[in-house]
């Protein structure tokens, strides 16, 4: 039971610090904001995140956590043949499920400290090696790639695109990935 509760507090904790970063901002990111916004003191939020840099990478892990996830329900809902088909998938079910300013966590903690994103670092190395283990290196990096400059054009919200025209551009690069497969078999 104690278990649960940790875990929830823990939730709770970075669901505040999600917060306050993404509506006041990274300079308003302090243990002392986040012990105020979660209902707790100091000291109980430093039972589960010692300073700001453990909440940062808490922070992170969640994200890599929950990308993880969609990978997972990806595969099972489809059975792709190649990695970058199931990777703009996920991307997508990532995209539908969460908004996209949850993902400035990652420029929050790049901000505050570069290495805190060595996880997800690691995460991209791992996709690359998958993707490339693949016969359809190029055009698959391509695809990648192309995915990646969309999410980062939103994430910076400099999109020239609207919604609608993410969603269309999305699904096309799904398709391309699909013809990819389809080609290899």
């Amino acid at each position: 039971m104690s278990q649960s509760k940790s875990d929830s507090s823990r939730k709770r904790i970075l669901d505040a610090a999600t917060q306050i970063a993404l509506e006041r901002g990274p300079k308003q990111l302090t243990l002392d904001n986040v012990a105020k916004q979660c209902g707790m003191s100091k000291g109980g939020l430093m039972h589960h995140f010692k300073n700001k840099d453990a909440l940062l990478a808490g922070m992170v892990e969640a994200m890599i956590s929950l990308l993880m996830t969609d990978t997972e329900e990806t595969q099972q809902q489809h059975d792709d043949g190649l990695a970058i088909t199931t990777l703009l998938r996920s991307r997508q079910l990532h995209h539908e499920k969460i908004a996209m300013y949850q993902a400035k966590i990652l420029l929050v903690a790049a901000v505050e400290n570069p290495e805190l994103l060595k996880p997800m670092q690691e995460l991209m190395k791992c996709k690359k090696q998958e993707i490339e283990s693949q016969d359809a290196i190029d055009e698959s990096t391509l695809l990648w790639l192309a995915a990646d400059g969309l999410s980062f054009q939103e994430l910076m919200e400099i999109s020239p695109f609207d919604e609608t025209e993410r969603n269309a551009i999305r699904q096309k690069l799904i398709a391309k990935a699909v013809a990819l497969e389809e080609a290899k078999q």
